[in-house]
């Protein structure tokens, strides 16, 4: 009799199984497939630290693919799936944060970081071309009469080295 309730069990579990999967096979076209890899291109792997969803090679996340297509064959919209599948492990496998909330501040931050830095640097730029062109020799104080006396001399001396062959 164990036996008996055993292959009945399997009977009854292959039956379901072959009546769901045509359905399923059915309703799998290329909009469902699309929408289902923008989902899956939303998601970080619950199963592999670091890595995307799609490019997971463990078994569960070949199960939680497959759950997603399921879920786009019916109907769900990418977000939805997305949300979902969040929902069931957590905000931290989100691979792009919200546009809207706490969320928002990772879309502005880092644009807003690089202005404020470039500004920066361009203002210290200016400050230091400022500060160089503001800095002046020293005027030449005026030669006394013996010291203009020795650079004429120096130079007649000068003069007559180049002309003399």
């Amino acid at each position: 009799m164990r036996m008996r309730g055993g292959l009945l069990l399997a009977l009854v579990a292959a039956a379901g199984l072959g009546a769901a999967a045509p359905v399923w096979a059915q309703a799998r076209t290329p909009a469902t497939e699309a929408v289902a890899m923008e989902a899956i291109g939303q998601i970080r792997s619950p199963y592999c630290p670091g890595l995307m969803l799609e490019v997971c090679p463990s078994q569960q996340a070949e199960f939680l693919r497959d759950s997603i297509r399921t879920m786009a064959a019916e109907g769900q919209s990418a977000g939805r799936i997305v949300e979902r599948v969040v929902a069931a492990h957590g905000e931290q496998y989100r691979a792009l944060p919200k546009r809207s909330g706490a969320g928002m501040w990772a879309w502005v931050m880092p644009p807003l970081v690089l202005l404020v830095g470039l500004a920066l640097v361009a203002w210290r730029i200016v400050q230091l071309r400022r500060k160089r062109a503001g800095i002046v020799e020293p005027e030449a104080s005026p030669l006394s009469d013996e010291e203009r006396g020795r650079l004429e001399a120096a130079l007649r001396g000068f003069d007559r080295e180049e002309v003399a062959p």
